[in-house]
């Protein structure tokens, strides 16, 4: 026979507290794996983050000392162009000989006319005891240019060395005809 009254009322509490309890265990459970969970991703990407800068800051201490070697080397290019282009007469040709734009070719003149260093022409000749003599700066003309941007005149009888179509000196991102 069912209890009736509140014995009833006291043994359907309690059965529904032990079903609540254990709800609220599972939930707890849930919750306190959430946290750990949690808490596992930012102690991980603390970390990541930590590892990344002490990478970059690595990396930039290379780059550095990278630079700092490669001055001298970019310097000596400078110069070679600018040889190059007292010789040639055109920094147009020093672009089409060294396979560089005519915008690097004028920025590295620029650059090697703020160093310090021999003076042009002044390089020796292998077994030579002196100096190169100055040569002369043989007249050319501009190459051939067309009324279309982004293409180069075809012309035979171009002066242009080799005759026909300058080659493409335009460096990655770069258009012909933009200096």
């Amino acid at each position: 026979m069912p209890r009736r009254g509140p014995s009833a009322r006291a043994a359907a509490l309690r059965r529904a507290q032990q079903a609540k309890a254990a709800r609220d265990a599972d939930r707890l459970r849930r919750e306190k794996d959430i946290e750990a969970a949690l808490a596992d991703y930012f102690q991980a990407t603390e970390q990541a983050g930590r590892i990344r800068a002490e990478g970059r800051r690595k990396a930039d201490q290379l780059l550095t000392g990278a630079d700092r070697a490669a001055h001298p080397p970019e310097q000596s290019a400078a110069a070679a162009v600018r040889r190059l282009r007292d010789l040639v007469g055109s920094a147009a040709e020093v672009a089409a000989l060294c396979g560089i734009a005519t915008s690097s070719v004028r920025a590295m003149i620029a650059e090697s006319a703020r160093q310090p260093g021999p003076a042009v022409g002044t390089a020796q000749r292998a077994g030579s005891e002196g100096p190169v003599d100055a040569m002369p700066v043989r007249d050319l003309p501009a190459p051939p240019v067309s009324d279309q941007p982004g293409t180069a005149a075809v012309n035979p009888d171009s002066s242009w060395p080799g005759g026909g179509e300058p080659p493409d000196v335009t460096g990655p991102g770069e258009r012909a005809g933009r200096d």
